[in-house]
């Protein structure tokens, strides 16, 4: 394993910033600053700032969010001709927590299905009320029941008073009935957000509850997935919560993902405070919303994987979906790419550009936009090779490296295969052991411990078909969490 690169090395890996002004669609250099009259002040877009030396590389902010770009290793190593190089896209949001947010225009949709009955109603309805309490009088509320069919309860209610009062009744009256009709309610949600009635300075966010399997309507959690992506287009965030054990958590996630909010597990009502405190932290303090970061890559370079993270390719390169961030909360994005030299390849090699787009919640919503481009040096020495690796990159890929092998390990126990499942995690602990001993991080032996848990909770998942469910459900939010 390379050794650490000293402190003194010189960063080599080069970031040459191209920054367009918020709101325009075109692409080109920053103009001189001018002195702005006050009449214009209002009128005039974000302007990104200039690229600032960041400790062991650069920095860029547009607006309220903050992009730097990270390579595992700063000279790249030509000599097999072909390489997996690992960036690390860290997105932070700028500003202090002042407790302070956006109006919101919030849409619950919540599952009253046959399967709700009981314990899991409760559940919802404890977890709505308690959402309530962290409304605030010039929000709005829609509140939509399905089961067969699709209700909706209030339609953009204002959350005054009166509204409190009402939507606490609507809550408290549901009852149980019939299917579990999750995709025609998605779609009723994203209908109540129109996008040419709204204001852009309103977070627009979707908090979908289920307990159970979509079987009435639109069922596929790819065509579902990608109407929530539509919808992040327009600017509605979409979190999801799985109640219970039964629920899809391969649709759950898959619309939180494209719809750039949160996946959360609620395995009973004890659990509820945690969530939405979860839930609510980031919405309190966002800074930026509909965060979207597009590579487009120089021939030669392909992206190969993104993880945690929900991303499309493009004919050129990538397309990934961050949603929102909050003030000073980083967001560490592992990238994969593949990188083919060609014959007598050397020098300074051009991998491509990062494009950032956002809204600047603190700017009343004002689209934001910024560009970087990458290039960095090639060389056939090892030992120049080996000093150039920054190793807090290193760690953040063993990180979602093992996340990965959490989540196979969940998947293998859905299948009954608990020898397989145990060999995943033994052969995690051991490299993250082995990378712990070459790259000491706190972080690291943090994973080890939830490696080392998982395995020891096998045993119990063996005993009943409930204990595996559990099991699954824990060990596959847990991944997820982690590749955020």
């Amino acid at each position: 394993m390379p050794s650490p690169r000293p402190s003194s090395l010189v960063p080599v890996f080069t970031m040459l910033a191209l920054f367009v002004t918020g709101g325009c669609t075109g692409k080109g250099l920053v103009e001189p600053r001018r002195e702005v009259p006050a009449s214009e002040a209002a009128e005039q877009p974000i302007q990104a700032e200039a690229p600032v030396p960041g400790g062991l590389g650069w920095v860029t902010t547009s607006g309220s969010v903050q992009l730097e770009v990270l390579p595992q290793f700063e000279v790249l190593d030509r000599r097999t001709g072909t390489l997996d190089l690992q960036l690390l896209l860290r997105l932070r949001g700028m500003g202090e927590v002042t407790g302070e947010r956006p109006p919101l225009d919030l849409a619950v949709v919540l599952d009253r299905s046959g399967s709700m009955a009981g314990e899991k109603l409760l559940a919802v309805k404890q977890a709505t009320l308690d959402l309530l309490k962290e409304l605030k009088p010039q929000d709005r509320l829609s509140l939509i029941a399905y089961d067969s069919d699709v209700e909706v309860m209030t339609d953009r209610m204002l959350v005054d008073e009166a509204g409190l009062k009402t939507a606490r009744a609507v809550v408290l009256g549901l009852d149980t009935r019939g299917g579990t009709a999750l995709g025609p309610a998605l779609y009723r949600g994203f209908e109540i957000f129109d996008p040419k009635t709204r204001k852009e300075d309103v977070l627009r966010h979707m908090l979908l509850l289920s307990d159970g399997q979509a079987n009435v309507g639109e069922q596929n959690p790819q065509v579902l997935g990608q109407r929530a992506r539509e919808g992040f287009g327009h600017g509605v965030s979409v979190s999801t919560l799985g109640v219970g054990l039964d629920y899809n958590e391969e649709l759950m996630t898959r619309l939180a993902d494209q719809g750039g909010g949160r996946y959360h597990f609620i395995p009973g009502t004890d659990a509820i405070p945690r969530v939405l405190s979860d839930e609510f932290a980031g919405l309190v303090a966002t800074v930026a919303s509909g965060i979207e970061v597009t590579m487009q890559m120089a021939p030669g370079v392909q992206v190969r994987q993104v993880y945690g993270y929900a991303w499309q390719e493009t004919p050129q390169g990538a397309s990934i979906l961050v949603g929102s961030l909050a003030a000073q909360q980083v967001r560490d994005i592992v990238v994969r790419l593949q990188v083919n030299f060609g014959t007598g390849a050397s020098g300074q090699l051009a991998l491509g550009t990062v494009d950032l787009r956002a809204k600047d919640q603190t700017q009343q919503g004002k689209p934001v936009e910024g560009k970087l481009a990458l290039s960095a040096p090639t060389s056939t020495d090892p030992e120049q090779i080996a000093r150039s690796e920054r190793t807090e990159v290193t760690v953040r890929v063993a990180e979602v490296e093992s996340a990965a092998q959490m989540q196979a390990a969940a998947v293998a126990v859905d299948g009954g295969d608990y020898d397989r499942a145990r060999k995943v995690l033994q052969d995690g602990v051991v490299a993250l052991e082995k990378q712990h001993k070459a790259t000491p991080s706190p972080k690291l032996v943090k994973q080890i411990e939830e490696l080392k848990e998982a395995e020891s909770g096998l045993d119990a998942a063996r005993q009943s078909a409930e204990q595996a469910k559990i099991y699954g459900k824990k060990s596959k939010s847990k991944a997820y969490k982690l590749g955020k």
